[in-house]
């Protein structure tokens, strides 16, 4: 219960701060609505060629939000941090009953919260451009999200050590991101790489979460039948989690020694 609570008192702190950005909201829609509009027309330039399976439109749309979602998620951890390292406040947090792993999920609440919401209007988007979710299984995309989320927040966490430690977490998070962009089959088809970076991509947890998320949401694929991308997925996250908050901790005790805990 004390758990929600705090919970809660990190997503009201980020919501009310990003609300004072009222501008902000309407300008990521926006930019949501030209990105699908031009993958649109994107998507009619390539014709009936399909991707992997796919009709092309549906295929880019679910590469992008799943891209922008994980971007978040690569992110989120360490402007949390980052953050509270500008406003003095991140000493005063860890100085409450609030554990160090305790402060990287209440931080990551608001800004998980917000990527679902620019998700859904890049759905709407796509709808309104003629997409089709009518075989959709919701209960196989469910499961494939949220190990995708797992998976995701492992390597944003060890980022958010980076930035404490460094005060920067970019080069992770640009090498993944680029790595995952390039390779994991957002705007195209893996199996169009050559097949020694084909292999590579299978190391990817975007490559798993696109490819169950594709086959969940356009072909209303089984629970079963996306279990070998759910099970990728965790493996994902089982190992990359405990390693992520153990660094985490690790790099707090340094960050403590230095006395860098609070510099900007």
């Amino acid at each position: 219960m004390q758990a929600a609570w705090k919970a809660w008192a990190f997503f009201k702190r980020d919501f009310v701060t990003d609300l004072s950005y009222k501008l902000s909201f309407a300008l990521e829609a926006v930019h949501a609505l030209i990105a699908v509009a031009a993958f649109f027309f994107l998507a009619r330039l390539i014709g009936e060629r399909k991707l992997d399976g796919y009709d092309s439109f549906p295929f880019i749309i679910v590469g992008l939000t799943v891209n922008a979602y994980m971007s978040t998620c690569l992110v989120c951890f360490a402007q949390a941090v980052r953050g509270s390292q500008l406003t003095g406040t991140l000493k005063a947090v860890l100085a409450t009953p609030t554990s160090p792993t305790g402060l990287l999920m209440f931080s990551s609440a608001y800004p998980l919260a917000r990527a679902t919401l620019d998700g859904i209007v890049y759905t709407l988007g796509g709808l309104a451009f003629g997409l089709s979710l009518a075989r959709c299984n919701l209960a196989a995309a469910s499961l494939v999200f949220i190990a995708s989320l797992l998976a995701f927040s492992g390597i944003g966490m060890i980022s958010a050590t980076f930035t404490l430690l460094f005060k920067r977490g970019d080069p992770l998070v640009w090498l993944f991101g680029s790595g995952s962009w390039l390779l994991g089959g957002v705007m195209y088809p893996s199996d169009v790489l050559p097949s020694s970076l084909q292999r590579v991509a299978e190391l990817l947890p975007i490559t798993h979460a696109l490819r169950g998320l594709r086959a969940a949401l356009l072909t209303g694929a089984s629970v079963t039948q996306v279990l070998p991308e759910i099970g990728a997925l965790m493996l994902f996250a089982i190992l990359g989690l405990p390693v992520s908050f153990v660094a985490f901790k690790l790099g707090l005790e340094r960050a403590k020694i230095t006395g860098t805990l609070g510099h900007q």
